[in-house]
Formats: structure tokens, sequence, C-alpha cells
């Protein structure tokens, strides 16, 4: 049995497994990767294995996953969801929009208030003075009622001993959503130990994604994208190379949560199952190949014509141009 996370100072218990964000199109046409009845079995298939943390990002998500949590029946204490302003703290206009980018959303979920909610960094430069702001912000909020625990989202790099000193000096975030993975791991540097030090909750992000930040949005593409078949339904005795990066990444921090993008049952299924394993001796003499895999035009071309979706597809063409 796989054993659960508390999420720092929130005193969540969380399976160590999230779904991540980011979903494919869902609908009904022919271009949709799945159609919302798909997504409810998709999305009841990890809450029935345990998994009951929901990141989300953009509004869209946010219903997608309101009405797949309607469509299966899901009570409001089977999840823990946490919502996100994207970007917010980038956005000069931020402290007019912070109050309708929360409300927007618990609309949407039919909440009165928020469990878990985040503002991101966002792309640009941003002054330490700034994120001290929008955590303030936030804990207003949070004194009336609307927000029950903050953090701060971040894939920018070079924002993370910013990040730290936010930590250590203004002592109201609960949690942080980071892009951390087998290539870039900055994060285990200052950021990790100084959550650690003052108990804020650790959320990975990127674990299959490794190259998709600031600069390089268009790489949204698994550097562990399976080509075939035969791949996406492999053999269950061998460990493939995206089970070994999430396992990697959980023996990395061990009280840490990981949400991947998940949109089909075989990548339920896949890591699921390398849950099974967390106590493996993981195998990384392959990542160094992966890691250079979507700056390869041989292989951006095979993801071009194989990729089983057709996002995916598409976004190793413009990558290709």
């Amino acid at each position: 049995m796989v054993a659960r996370r508390t999420l720092g100072r929130t005193a969540h218990s969380l399976y160590p497994l999230g779904l991540g964000g980011h979903t494919y199109p869902i609908g009904e046409s022919p271009d949709d990767f799945a159609t919302p009845d798909e997504r409810a079995t998709l999305v009841q298939t990890l809450i029935d294995a345990g998994v009951n943390y929901i990141d989300t990002t953009w509004l869209n998500e946010v219903q997608a996953v309101a009405d797949a949590l309607r469509r299966t029946g899901t009570t409001r204490d089977q999840v823990v969801i946490s919502l996100q302003y994207v970007d917010g703290m980038s956005d000069p206009t931020w402290r007019t929009k912070l109050r309708a980018e929360i409300e927007t959303r618990l609309h949407t979920l039919d909440y009165s208030s928020a469990p878990l909610f985040l503002m991101g960094v966002g792309n640009a430069p941003v002054p330490y003075a700034e994120m001290v702001a929008a955590c303030q912000a936030m804990d207003n909020l949070r004194s009336e009622g609307l927000i029950h625990h903050i953090g701060v989202s971040c894939h920018q790099i070079d924002h993370y001993p910013r990040l730290a000193r936010l930590i250590r000096e203004c002592d109201l975030v609960d949690y942080v959503l980071i892009r951390f993975n087998w290539k870039f791991r900055q994060a285990q540097e200052e950021l990790f130990p100084t959550a650690h030090a003052h108990n804020v909750g650790l959320v990975l992000m990127k674990v299959f994604c490794w190259d998709c930040g600031p600069g390089q949005w268009g790489r949204r593409i698994s550097v562990f994208e399976p080509l075939t078949d035969k791949e996406r339904g492999h053999d269950m005795h061998v460990l493939t190379p995206a089970q070994r990066s999430l396992i990697w990444c959980l023996q990395q921090v061990p009280d840490a949560v990981v949400v991947p993008a998940t949109n089909s049952l075989w990548e339920a299924g896949q890591n699921l199952h390398a849950l099974d394993h967390l106590e493996a001796t993981v195998d990384t003499s392959d990542f160094d190949e992966y890691a250079k895999r979507l700056w390869s035009q041989d292989e951006l071309h095979a993801l071009s014509e194989r990729a089983e979706s057709s996002t995916i597809r598409e976004r190793a063409r413009k990558l290709l141009d």
C-alpha cells in the first residue's frame, strides 16, 4: 500500500501522485483527444486508486475538473483541489484581478472557499517586494475566509533563491508548486531545504516535460512520449523510462507530491504502477539521451508523425519549423 504524504503546514494527507493540469482538448468533436465521459472515467480511475490531489491552472482546466467530478459524483471530501492565478505576480494589474480570479474558480466548482490557492510567478522578472505583496494580498483574503492555504508556483529556476528568501522572511507560504526533474534539479540547492525547515509543502511539476518552461513553452511534450501502441501498453514487469523518472523525483523529495498531466488511461495505469516500486533502485543511465530528445530534429520529426495526440504532433511540427 502506498503511504500518503503530508503537504507541509496545510496538513492535507495526499497520495504521492496527483493529477496535473494542461489537459488535451476535451469534447465531442473529431479534433478532441477525449470526450467528457472518457475524461471522467480517467479521473474516476485515479480517485479509485487513491489519488486525491488535483492541480489546476487556467480556468478551462477548472471547468474540465468540475465537469468530471460532477459526472463521477465525487464529493468535496474525496479530493483536494489547488487553484491558481496563473502568472499572477508578473501581471502588473494583479491587484485588481486577484479576487475575481479566485471567485470565478470558486463559482465554477460551486465552492465557497479555496482549500488551496496559489499565484504563479509568471514569465517576467518579479521583484522580491512584489512577491511579498502578492503573499500578503492572499493572506488578507485568507483572513476573510476566501482561501484556506496559500502558495506560490514557479517555473523560473533563477527565481528559486528569491522564493527561498520569501519562505524564510515572509512566513506566509504554505506550499509551493515547483518545476523539478532529473534535468533541472536546482530546487535541491536552497529551495527544498528552506521549505523543509519551515514546513512548507512541496508539489513537483514537469516530471516528464523536462524542457517546458519560460522561453520554451512550445516544448510542452514529455521527453518520454511513446511512439507506438506497444510502448503505450508496455510489459508491466519492466519499468519504463517515464516510470523511472517519476520514481526518481519522489525518491529525491520523499515528502513531495508529483502532478504530471495525465490524459489517457494507459498513462494513468503506468503512473500508478510506478508507485508500487518507490523502493526500487532507479537506473538513470539513459536519461541524458532523453534530456536531448526535444532538441533533435529526427526525434521531433518522429513525434510530429507518430505521437498519439494531435496536440503533441502539432507542437513537434512547430518546433521543427
